[in-house]
Protein backbone atom coordinates (compact mmCIF):
# COMPACT_ATOMS: atom_id res chain seq x y z
CA UNK A 1 0.00 0.00 0.00
CA UNK A 2 1.29 3.34 -1.03
CA UNK A 3 1.84 6.05 1.95
CA UNK A 4 3.18 9.30 2.39
CA UNK A 5 2.30 11.92 5.04
CA UNK A 6 1.09 14.83 3.23
CA UNK A 7 -1.33 14.97 0.01
CA UNK A 8 -1.55 17.89 -1.78
CA UNK A 9 -4.38 18.52 -4.24
CA UNK A 10 -3.61 20.85 -6.75
CA UNK A 11 -0.98 21.61 -9.19
CA UNK A 12 -0.67 25.58 -9.64
CA UNK A 13 2.15 27.44 -7.83
CA UNK A 14 0.50 27.28 -4.70
CA UNK A 15 0.41 23.41 -4.35
CA UNK A 16 3.90 23.52 -6.26
CA UNK A 17 5.06 25.79 -3.44
CA UNK A 18 3.56 24.26 -0.76
CA UNK A 19 5.02 20.54 -1.77
CA UNK A 20 8.66 22.31 -2.28
CA UNK A 21 8.23 23.79 1.10
CA UNK A 22 7.25 20.39 2.14
CA UNK A 23 10.35 18.80 0.94
CA UNK A 24 12.62 21.03 2.34
CA UNK A 25 11.70 20.63 5.85
CA UNK A 26 11.75 17.13 5.24
CA UNK A 27 8.16 15.91 4.89
CA UNK A 28 6.89 13.28 2.63
CA UNK A 29 4.31 14.32 0.22
CA UNK A 30 2.82 13.92 -2.95
CA UNK A 31 1.02 16.16 -5.53
CA UNK A 32 -1.81 15.64 -7.33
CA UNK A 33 -3.08 17.66 -10.67
CA UNK A 34 -6.27 16.44 -12.70
CA UNK A 35 -4.45 18.29 -15.22
CA UNK A 36 -0.92 19.37 -16.05
CA UNK A 37 1.14 22.14 -14.04
CA UNK A 38 0.24 25.28 -14.40
CA UNK A 39 -3.19 24.58 -16.47
CA UNK A 40 -5.79 26.40 -14.18
CA UNK A 41 -5.65 29.54 -12.95
CA UNK A 42 -1.75 30.15 -12.37
CA UNK A 43 -1.70 29.19 -16.45
CA UNK A 44 -4.29 31.43 -16.95
CA UNK A 45 -3.10 35.05 -15.61
CA UNK A 46 -1.09 38.05 -17.15
CA UNK A 47 1.86 37.07 -14.97
CA UNK A 48 2.26 40.46 -13.54
CA UNK A 49 4.63 40.25 -10.53
CA UNK A 50 2.84 42.95 -8.28
CA UNK A 51 4.83 45.34 -6.59
CA UNK A 52 1.54 45.79 -4.30
CA UNK A 53 0.74 49.15 -5.68
CA UNK A 54 -2.32 48.21 -6.95
CA UNK A 55 -3.67 47.59 -3.66
CA UNK A 56 -2.00 50.52 -1.92
CA UNK A 57 -5.54 52.63 -1.92
CA UNK A 58 -7.33 50.01 -0.56
CA UNK A 59 -5.29 47.35 1.67
CA UNK A 60 -1.98 48.40 2.83
CA UNK A 61 -1.33 45.11 4.28
CA UNK A 62 -2.02 43.65 1.04
CA UNK A 63 0.34 45.56 -0.42
CA UNK A 64 2.96 44.76 2.09
CA UNK A 65 2.52 41.57 1.12
CA UNK A 66 2.89 42.04 -2.25
CA UNK A 67 5.91 44.10 -2.31
CA UNK A 68 7.99 41.94 0.34
CA UNK A 69 7.22 38.82 -1.74
CA UNK A 70 8.45 41.16 -4.75
CA UNK A 71 11.66 41.06 -3.67
CA UNK A 72 11.77 37.34 -2.52
CA UNK A 73 10.82 35.82 -5.90
CA UNK A 74 13.58 38.46 -7.46
CA UNK A 75 16.28 36.50 -4.96
CA UNK A 76 14.54 33.00 -5.50
CA UNK A 77 12.85 32.79 -8.85
CA UNK A 78 15.43 35.27 -10.98
CA UNK A 79 15.47 32.82 -14.03
CA UNK A 80 11.53 33.16 -14.33
CA UNK A 81 11.12 36.72 -14.33
CA UNK A 82 11.86 39.52 -16.23
CA UNK A 83 12.19 42.50 -14.30
CA UNK A 84 11.31 45.00 -16.84
CA UNK A 85 9.61 47.50 -14.63
CA UNK A 86 6.04 49.52 -14.54
CA UNK A 87 4.81 52.75 -14.15
CA UNK A 88 1.00 53.95 -13.06
CA UNK A 89 0.02 56.65 -15.18
CA UNK A 90 -2.80 59.45 -14.18
CA UNK A 91 -4.27 60.42 -17.41
CA UNK A 92 -6.99 63.53 -17.52
CA UNK A 93 -10.42 63.34 -16.11
CA UNK A 94 -9.21 61.19 -13.41
CA UNK A 95 -9.72 61.13 -9.93
CA UNK A 96 -6.95 63.29 -8.32
CA UNK A 97 -7.50 62.56 -5.12
CA UNK A 98 -6.89 59.04 -5.58
CA UNK A 99 -3.32 59.88 -6.87
CA UNK A 100 -2.96 61.56 -3.49
CA UNK A 101 -4.06 58.27 -1.77
CA UNK A 102 -2.09 56.53 -3.75
CA UNK A 103 1.53 58.11 -3.13
CA UNK A 104 0.55 58.05 0.35
CA UNK A 105 -0.68 54.41 0.50
CA UNK A 106 2.91 53.27 -1.73
CA UNK A 107 5.01 55.12 0.93
CA UNK A 108 3.20 53.53 3.74
CA UNK A 109 3.78 50.18 2.50
CA UNK A 110 7.11 50.44 1.84
CA UNK A 111 7.05 50.57 -1.95
CA UNK A 112 9.57 52.43 -3.47
CA UNK A 113 8.11 54.87 -6.58
CA UNK A 114 9.46 57.95 -8.56
CA UNK A 115 7.07 60.71 -10.30
CA UNK A 116 7.96 61.23 -13.75
CA UNK A 117 7.07 63.76 -15.99
CA UNK A 118 4.57 63.47 -19.24
CA UNK A 119 8.04 63.58 -21.11
CA UNK A 120 10.01 61.09 -19.38
CA UNK A 121 6.81 58.51 -19.87
CA UNK A 122 6.59 59.05 -23.47
CA UNK A 123 9.88 58.55 -23.59
CA UNK A 124 9.80 55.22 -21.93
CA UNK A 125 6.36 54.42 -23.19
CA UNK A 126 5.72 55.90 -26.91
CA UNK A 127 2.91 53.90 -26.98
CA UNK A 128 0.82 55.78 -23.75
CA UNK A 129 -1.85 58.21 -24.65
CA UNK A 130 -0.39 61.74 -24.12
CA UNK A 131 -2.93 62.79 -22.17
CA UNK A 132 -0.75 62.52 -19.28
CA UNK A 133 -0.70 64.47 -16.18
CA UNK A 134 1.62 62.46 -13.99
CA UNK A 135 2.87 59.18 -13.81
CA UNK A 136 4.80 57.16 -11.07
CA UNK A 137 7.18 53.73 -11.41
CA UNK A 138 6.73 50.80 -9.52
CA UNK A 139 8.82 47.39 -9.07
CA UNK A 140 6.50 45.70 -11.21
CA UNK A 141 7.66 42.94 -12.94
CA UNK A 142 6.76 40.04 -15.52
CA UNK A 143 6.75 36.44 -14.30
CA UNK A 144 7.20 32.87 -16.07
CA UNK A 145 3.68 30.96 -14.19
CA UNK A 146 4.99 27.92 -16.14
CA UNK A 147 8.98 28.21 -15.24
CA UNK A 148 7.87 28.90 -11.68
CA UNK A 149 5.39 26.23 -11.49
CA UNK A 150 7.71 23.34 -12.73
CA UNK A 151 10.83 24.63 -11.41
CA UNK A 152 8.68 24.33 -7.80
CA UNK A 153 7.54 20.74 -8.54
CA UNK A 154 11.12 19.95 -9.75
CA UNK A 155 12.70 21.12 -7.07
CA UNK A 156 10.10 19.08 -4.61
CA UNK A 157 10.89 16.14 -6.67
CA UNK A 158 14.97 16.49 -6.24
CA UNK A 159 13.77 16.47 -2.18
CA UNK A 160 12.17 13.49 -2.42
CA UNK A 161 8.48 14.32 -3.24
CA UNK A 162 6.59 12.82 -5.88
CA UNK A 163 4.01 14.42 -8.51
CA UNK A 164 1.24 12.86 -10.15
CA UNK A 165 -0.09 14.86 -12.95
CA UNK A 166 -3.02 13.86 -14.70
CA UNK A 167 -4.39 12.55 -11.94
CA UNK A 168 -7.90 13.29 -9.77
CA UNK A 169 -8.62 13.05 -6.25
CA UNK A 170 -11.70 11.32 -6.14
CA UNK A 171 -12.68 10.61 -2.41
CA UNK A 172 -10.42 12.07 0.83
CA UNK A 173 -11.35 8.66 3.01
CA UNK A 174 -12.20 9.81 6.62
CA UNK A 175 -12.29 7.76 9.78
CA UNK A 176 -13.44 8.78 12.96
CA UNK A 177 -13.73 12.13 11.60
CA UNK A 178 -9.68 12.24 10.68
CA UNK A 179 -8.29 11.84 7.31
CA UNK A 180 -6.72 8.55 6.39
CA UNK A 181 -5.63 8.70 3.01
CA UNK A 182 -7.69 9.85 -0.44
CA UNK A 183 -8.78 7.69 -3.78
CA UNK A 184 -7.20 8.77 -7.33
CA UNK A 185 -7.74 7.57 -11.17
CA UNK A 186 -5.41 8.47 -14.16
CA UNK A 187 -7.22 10.41 -16.19
CA UNK A 188 -5.38 9.14 -18.95
CA UNK A 189 -5.26 5.47 -18.58
CA UNK A 190 -8.11 5.02 -16.08
CA UNK A 191 -6.28 3.05 -13.34
CA UNK A 192 -7.07 3.72 -9.94
CA UNK A 193 -5.13 3.80 -6.68
CA UNK A 194 -5.06 4.65 -3.13
CA UNK A 195 -2.40 6.14 -0.61
CA UNK A 196 -2.86 6.43 2.58
CA UNK A 197 -1.27 10.19 4.38
CA UNK A 198 -1.82 11.91 7.65
CA UNK A 199 -2.69 15.31 6.08
CA UNK A 200 -4.63 16.40 2.53
CA UNK A 201 -4.18 20.26 1.42
CA UNK A 202 -6.67 21.79 -0.49
CA UNK A 203 -4.89 24.26 -3.06
CA UNK A 204 -6.94 23.55 -5.90
CA UNK A 205 -7.87 27.03 -6.82
CA UNK A 206 -11.30 27.70 -8.10
CA UNK A 207 -11.94 24.01 -7.95
CA UNK A 208 -11.53 23.85 -3.70
CA UNK A 209 -15.24 24.30 -3.29
CA UNK A 210 -15.33 20.94 -5.15
CA UNK A 211 -12.66 19.06 -2.93
CA UNK A 212 -14.07 20.62 0.28
CA UNK A 213 -17.53 19.38 -1.15
CA UNK A 214 -16.28 15.77 -0.90
CA UNK A 215 -16.09 15.47 2.75
CA UNK A 216 -19.68 17.90 3.43
CA UNK A 217 -17.75 20.79 4.09
CA UNK A 218 -19.07 24.30 2.61
CA UNK A 219 -16.66 26.37 1.28
CA UNK A 220 -17.92 30.23 0.14
CA UNK A 221 -15.65 30.71 -3.11
CA UNK A 222 -16.57 33.03 -5.48
CA UNK A 223 -15.39 32.24 -9.07
CA UNK A 224 -14.42 35.10 -10.82
CA UNK A 225 -14.03 35.04 -14.49
CA UNK A 226 -11.19 37.81 -16.57
CA UNK A 227 -10.42 37.67 -20.05
CA UNK A 228 -7.11 38.73 -21.05
CA UNK A 229 -5.59 39.35 -24.95
CA UNK A 230 -2.37 38.41 -26.52
CA UNK A 231 -0.39 40.76 -28.98
CA UNK A 232 2.13 39.83 -31.38
CA UNK A 233 4.67 42.28 -30.02
CA UNK A 234 5.79 43.96 -27.03
CA UNK A 235 3.77 47.18 -27.22
CA UNK A 236 5.12 48.31 -24.03
CA UNK A 237 8.27 48.95 -22.27
CA UNK A 238 7.80 47.48 -18.55
CA UNK A 239 4.21 47.19 -17.00
CA UNK A 240 2.37 49.89 -17.55
CA UNK A 241 -1.52 50.49 -15.41
CA UNK A 242 -3.97 53.36 -15.19
CA UNK A 243 -3.80 55.27 -12.25
CA UNK A 244 -7.12 55.01 -10.73
CA UNK A 245 -9.39 52.74 -8.77
CA UNK A 246 -8.43 48.75 -10.52
CA UNK A 247 -10.91 48.28 -13.18
CA UNK A 248 -11.38 46.29 -16.08
CA UNK A 249 -8.26 46.52 -19.12
CA UNK A 250 -6.79 48.84 -17.23
CA UNK A 251 -2.68 47.40 -17.48
CA UNK A 252 -0.61 46.00 -20.22
CA UNK A 253 2.63 43.33 -18.82
CA UNK A 254 5.18 42.84 -21.78
CA UNK A 255 6.91 39.34 -21.49
CA UNK A 256 9.38 37.45 -23.68
CA UNK A 257 7.78 38.55 -27.25
CA UNK A 258 4.33 39.66 -26.16
CA UNK A 259 2.43 41.48 -24.40
CA UNK A 260 -1.18 40.90 -22.70
CA UNK A 261 -3.52 43.21 -21.93
CA UNK A 262 -6.06 42.46 -18.81
CA UNK A 263 -8.11 41.81 -17.77
CA UNK A 264 -12.38 41.60 -17.28
CA UNK A 265 -14.40 40.11 -14.04
CA UNK A 266 -17.16 38.47 -14.48
CA UNK A 267 -18.39 35.70 -11.94
CA UNK A 268 -19.28 32.32 -13.21
CA UNK A 269 -21.26 29.03 -11.84
CA UNK A 270 -18.21 26.83 -12.00
CA UNK A 271 -14.64 26.93 -12.70
CA UNK A 272 -14.31 25.62 -16.17
CA UNK A 273 -17.14 28.04 -17.36
CA UNK A 274 -14.02 29.61 -19.36
CA UNK A 275 -16.14 31.14 -22.59
CA UNK A 276 -15.51 34.91 -23.63
CA UNK A 277 -18.24 36.24 -24.36
CA UNK A 278 -19.55 37.85 -27.66
CA UNK A 279 -18.08 41.42 -28.03
CA UNK A 280 -16.26 41.05 -24.80
CA UNK A 281 -12.75 41.63 -26.54
CA UNK A 282 -13.82 44.60 -28.30
CA UNK A 283 -15.12 45.66 -24.88
CA UNK A 284 -11.59 45.42 -23.40
CA UNK A 285 -10.08 47.31 -26.60
CA UNK A 286 -12.09 50.28 -26.05
CA UNK A 287 -11.12 50.16 -22.33
CA UNK A 288 -7.37 50.18 -23.27
CA UNK A 289 -7.27 52.52 -25.95
CA UNK A 290 -7.90 55.01 -23.41
CA UNK A 291 -4.67 54.47 -21.97
CA UNK A 292 -2.64 53.01 -25.52
CA UNK A 293 -4.52 54.71 -28.33
CA UNK A 294 -2.96 52.46 -31.08
CA UNK A 295 -4.03 49.24 -29.48
CA UNK A 296 -6.76 48.64 -31.78
CA UNK A 297 -4.73 48.65 -34.65
CA UNK A 298 -2.17 46.02 -33.21
CA UNK A 299 -2.08 42.41 -34.00
CA UNK A 300 -4.31 39.86 -31.53
CA UNK A 301 -2.83 36.40 -31.76
CA UNK A 302 -5.25 35.31 -29.14
CA UNK A 303 -7.82 35.59 -26.07
CA UNK A 304 -8.31 33.13 -23.42
CA UNK A 305 -9.72 33.60 -19.66
CA UNK A 306 -8.85 32.51 -16.31
CA UNK A 307 -10.99 32.26 -13.03
CA UNK A 308 -10.32 33.63 -9.95
CA UNK A 309 -10.65 31.88 -6.20
CA UNK A 310 -11.96 34.55 -4.28
CA UNK A 311 -13.44 33.46 -0.82
CA UNK A 312 -15.69 35.52 0.64
CA UNK A 313 -16.86 34.92 4.51
CA UNK A 314 -20.59 36.07 3.65
CA UNK A 315 -22.87 33.61 3.09
CA UNK A 316 -25.02 35.39 0.41
CA UNK A 317 -22.17 34.99 -2.20
CA UNK A 318 -23.92 38.22 -4.03
CA UNK A 319 -20.75 40.77 -4.43
CA UNK A 320 -18.91 41.63 -7.32
CA UNK A 321 -15.59 39.85 -8.22
CA UNK A 322 -14.10 43.58 -7.86
CA UNK A 323 -15.44 44.10 -4.04
CA UNK A 324 -14.11 40.78 -3.10
CA UNK A 325 -10.75 40.86 -0.86
CA UNK A 326 -7.64 39.14 -3.18
CA UNK A 327 -6.03 38.10 0.33
CA UNK A 328 -5.93 34.83 1.11
CA UNK A 329 -6.99 32.32 3.83
CA UNK A 330 -5.95 29.16 5.39
CA UNK A 331 -8.60 26.86 7.16
CA UNK A 332 -8.06 24.39 9.65
CA UNK A 333 -11.30 21.84 9.06
CA UNK A 334 -10.33 20.38 12.74
CA UNK A 335 -11.28 23.58 14.05
CA UNK A 336 -13.89 24.89 11.26
CA UNK A 337 -15.61 21.78 10.80
CA UNK A 338 -14.23 18.88 13.36
CA UNK A 339 -12.30 17.17 10.66
CA UNK A 340 -8.68 16.54 11.55
CA UNK A 341 -5.67 16.57 9.06
CA UNK A 342 -7.58 18.40 6.29
CA UNK A 343 -6.62 22.22 5.46
CA UNK A 344 -7.58 24.63 2.52
CA UNK A 345 -5.57 27.26 1.48
CA UNK A 346 -8.24 29.45 -0.34
CA UNK A 347 -8.02 32.87 -2.49
CA UNK A 348 -4.59 34.79 -2.75
CA UNK A 349 -3.19 35.78 -5.46
CA UNK A 350 0.22 34.63 -7.79
CA UNK A 351 3.11 37.38 -6.04
CA UNK A 352 2.14 35.77 -3.00
CA UNK A 353 2.16 32.27 -3.48
CA UNK A 354 5.57 31.64 -1.72
CA UNK A 355 4.27 33.22 1.77
CA UNK A 356 0.74 31.58 1.10
CA UNK A 357 2.95 27.71 0.86
CA UNK A 358 5.12 29.26 3.84
CA UNK A 359 1.66 29.74 6.48
CA UNK A 360 0.54 26.68 5.19
CA UNK A 361 3.44 24.81 5.70
CA UNK A 362 3.88 25.68 8.97
CA UNK A 363 0.43 25.11 9.83
CA UNK A 364 1.20 21.13 8.74
CA UNK A 365 4.45 21.17 10.68
CA UNK A 366 2.24 21.87 13.67
CA UNK A 367 0.22 18.92 13.07
CA UNK A 368 2.63 16.93 12.42
CA UNK A 369 5.08 17.82 15.25
CA UNK A 370 7.82 19.38 13.02
CA UNK A 371 10.06 21.89 13.97
CA UNK A 372 12.11 22.54 11.29
CA UNK A 373 11.30 26.59 10.04
CA UNK A 374 10.96 27.85 6.44
CA UNK A 375 13.89 28.40 4.00
CA UNK A 376 12.19 28.95 0.79
CA UNK A 377 12.77 32.86 0.97
CA UNK A 378 16.22 32.03 1.19
CA UNK A 379 17.19 28.88 -1.56
CA UNK A 380 16.99 29.90 -4.78
CA UNK A 381 14.52 27.44 -7.25
CA UNK A 382 17.27 27.50 -10.06
CA UNK A 383 20.46 29.16 -10.00
CA UNK A 384 21.10 31.70 -13.54
CA UNK A 385 23.85 30.20 -15.51
CA UNK A 386 26.64 33.11 -15.92
CA UNK A 387 26.86 35.19 -18.85
CA UNK A 388 30.30 33.48 -19.49
CA UNK A 389 28.85 30.33 -20.26
CA UNK A 390 27.57 31.73 -23.35
CA UNK A 391 31.06 32.00 -25.06
CA UNK A 392 31.05 28.30 -25.37
CA UNK A 393 27.74 27.89 -26.80
CA UNK A 394 28.25 30.82 -29.65
CA UNK A 395 30.18 28.01 -31.57
CA UNK A 396 26.73 26.07 -32.08
CA UNK A 397 23.83 28.93 -31.70
CA UNK A 398 22.81 32.34 -32.28
CA UNK A 399 23.52 34.58 -29.29
CA UNK A 400 19.69 35.11 -28.72
CA UNK A 401 18.68 31.44 -28.37
CA UNK A 402 21.74 30.51 -26.40
CA UNK A 403 20.47 33.64 -23.78
CA UNK A 404 16.86 32.44 -24.15
CA UNK A 405 17.69 28.85 -23.56
CA UNK A 406 20.55 30.25 -20.59
CA UNK A 407 17.67 31.85 -18.51
CA UNK A 408 14.76 29.07 -19.07
CA UNK A 409 17.02 26.55 -17.90
CA UNK A 410 19.26 28.19 -15.70
CA UNK A 411 21.90 25.19 -14.20
CA UNK A 412 20.68 22.82 -16.42
CA UNK A 413 22.01 24.97 -19.44
CA UNK A 414 25.43 22.82 -19.44
CA UNK A 415 23.28 19.50 -20.28
CA UNK A 416 21.74 20.98 -23.28
CA UNK A 417 25.08 22.83 -24.30
CA UNK A 418 26.85 19.19 -23.74
CA UNK A 419 23.94 17.42 -26.20
CA UNK A 420 24.87 20.26 -28.74
CA UNK A 421 28.23 19.60 -28.55
CA UNK A 422 28.05 15.89 -28.98
CA UNK A 423 25.39 16.04 -32.02
CA UNK A 424 25.34 19.29 -33.73
CA UNK A 425 21.51 18.10 -35.41
CA UNK A 426 20.50 18.43 -31.96
CA UNK A 427 21.24 22.48 -32.28
CA UNK A 428 18.17 22.88 -34.51
CA UNK A 429 15.72 25.34 -33.40
CA UNK A 430 12.48 23.75 -33.18
CA UNK A 431 10.53 26.51 -32.06
CA UNK A 432 11.94 29.55 -33.38
CA UNK A 433 9.36 32.43 -31.20
CA UNK A 434 10.93 31.05 -28.15
CA UNK A 435 14.38 29.86 -29.76
CA UNK A 436 13.73 26.29 -27.90
CA UNK A 437 16.09 24.04 -29.57
CA UNK A 438 15.69 20.18 -30.56
CA UNK A 439 18.21 19.21 -27.37
CA UNK A 440 15.92 21.16 -25.15
CA UNK A 441 12.81 19.40 -26.17
CA UNK A 442 14.31 16.31 -25.89
CA UNK A 443 15.70 16.51 -22.13
CA UNK A 444 12.08 17.65 -21.63
CA UNK A 445 10.34 14.57 -23.29
CA UNK A 446 13.03 12.29 -21.51
CA UNK A 447 12.47 14.16 -18.13
CA UNK A 448 15.73 14.69 -17.28
CA UNK A 449 15.33 18.63 -16.40
CA UNK A 450 11.67 19.12 -15.71
CA UNK A 451 8.86 17.17 -14.77
CA UNK A 452 7.64 14.66 -16.91
CA UNK A 453 5.53 15.50 -19.51
CA UNK A 454 2.79 12.94 -21.18
CA UNK A 455 1.00 15.87 -24.05
CA UNK A 456 2.48 18.24 -26.53
CA UNK A 457 0.28 21.42 -24.76
CA UNK A 458 2.51 19.89 -21.64
CA UNK A 459 5.69 20.85 -23.88
CA UNK A 460 4.62 24.06 -24.37
CA UNK A 461 4.40 24.67 -20.56
CA UNK A 462 7.59 23.50 -19.70
CA UNK A 463 9.72 25.32 -23.02
CA UNK A 464 7.20 27.63 -24.07
CA UNK A 465 7.17 26.39 -27.51
CA UNK A 466 4.01 27.16 -29.55
CA UNK A 467 3.06 29.80 -27.17
CA UNK A 468 5.10 32.74 -29.04
CA UNK A 469 3.52 34.45 -32.00
CA UNK A 470 3.17 31.52 -34.17
CA UNK A 471 1.38 29.88 -31.65
CA UNK A 472 2.67 26.28 -32.48
CA UNK A 473 1.88 26.87 -36.39
CA UNK A 474 5.35 25.40 -37.11
CA UNK A 475 6.99 23.83 -34.11
CA UNK A 476 3.57 21.88 -33.17
CA UNK A 477 4.41 19.08 -36.05
CA UNK A 478 8.12 19.50 -35.02
CA UNK A 479 7.44 18.19 -32.00
CA UNK A 480 5.54 15.72 -32.63
CA UNK A 481 7.71 14.14 -34.64
CA UNK A 482 10.43 14.30 -31.90
CA UNK A 483 8.14 12.71 -29.83
CA UNK A 484 7.60 9.67 -32.28
CA UNK A 485 11.09 9.61 -33.34
CA UNK A 486 12.27 8.76 -29.32
CA UNK A 487 9.71 6.48 -29.28
CA UNK A 488 7.62 8.65 -26.60
CA UNK A 489 4.73 8.34 -29.01
CA UNK A 490 3.54 5.73 -31.68
CA UNK A 491 2.22 6.60 -35.29
CA UNK A 492 -1.80 7.09 -34.57
CA UNK A 493 -0.92 8.30 -30.89
CA UNK A 494 1.13 11.14 -31.92
CA UNK A 495 -1.19 12.32 -34.41
CA UNK A 496 -3.94 12.57 -32.01
CA UNK A 497 -1.66 14.82 -29.77
CA UNK A 498 -0.86 16.91 -32.63
CA UNK A 499 -4.50 17.53 -33.32
CA UNK A 500 -5.03 18.25 -29.21
CA UNK A 501 -2.59 20.56 -29.39
CA UNK A 502 -3.64 22.08 -32.51
CA UNK A 503 -7.28 22.63 -30.83
CA UNK A 504 -6.07 24.28 -28.12
CA UNK A 505 -4.20 26.71 -30.29
CA UNK A 506 -6.63 27.52 -32.57
CA UNK A 507 -9.61 27.93 -29.77
CA UNK A 508 -7.49 31.11 -28.42
CA UNK A 509 -6.96 32.26 -32.15
CA UNK A 510 -10.44 31.95 -32.96
CA UNK A 511 -11.63 34.46 -30.46
CA UNK A 512 -10.46 37.12 -32.34
CA UNK A 513 -11.03 37.04 -35.99
CA UNK A 514 -8.95 40.53 -37.15
CA UNK A 515 -7.12 41.29 -39.27
CA UNK A 516 -3.72 39.39 -40.47
CA UNK A 517 -4.70 36.95 -37.38
CA UNK A 518 -7.73 35.94 -38.92
CA UNK A 519 -5.46 34.85 -42.32
CA UNK A 520 -3.24 33.06 -39.99
CA UNK A 521 -5.87 31.30 -38.78
CA UNK A 522 -6.80 30.34 -42.20
CA UNK A 523 -3.34 29.43 -43.13
CA UNK A 524 -3.06 27.00 -39.71
CA UNK A 525 -6.75 25.19 -41.20
CA UNK A 526 -5.20 24.86 -44.74
CA UNK A 527 -1.63 23.36 -43.04
CA UNK A 528 -3.36 21.38 -40.89
CA UNK A 529 -7.16 20.50 -41.45
CA UNK A 530 -6.62 17.97 -44.42
CA UNK A 531 -3.66 16.03 -42.76
CA UNK A 532 -5.57 15.99 -39.53
CA UNK A 533 -8.79 14.63 -40.91
CA UNK A 534 -7.00 11.76 -43.61
CA UNK A 535 -8.64 14.05 -46.66
CA UNK A 536 -6.07 15.41 -49.43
Amino acid sequence: MERTQVVVIGGGCTGTGILRDLSLRGIPAVLFEKEDLAYGTTGRCHGLLHSGARYAVKDIEAAKECIGENAVLKKIAANCIEDNGGMFVYLQGDDAEYVKKFVSGCRQAGIATEELSPREVLEREPNVTHKILRAYTVPDAYIDVFQLTAANAQDAVRLGAVVKTYTQVTQVEIKNRKVTGVHYVDMLTGENGYITCDVVVNAAGPWAAIVAAQLGIGVNLICNRGSLVIFNQRLTRGVVSRLKVPGDCDLIVPGGPVSILGTTSINVAHPEILDISPGEIDYMLGLAAITFPGVSQARIIRAFSGVRPLYSAKTTGTEGGREISRNYVLLDHRLEDGIDGFVSILGGKLSIYRLMAEVTTDLICRKLSVNKECTTDKLPLKPIMAVCSLIEGQNFLPLPALEKARHRLGSDFPLMLNRIKSDPLQAEIICECEFVTRAELELVLEGVITIPVRTISDLARRTRMGLGTCQGNFCGYKAMITAYEKGFWQGEQAKAELEKFLKVRWKGQEKVPYGKQNQQLALSHHLYDAALNGTR
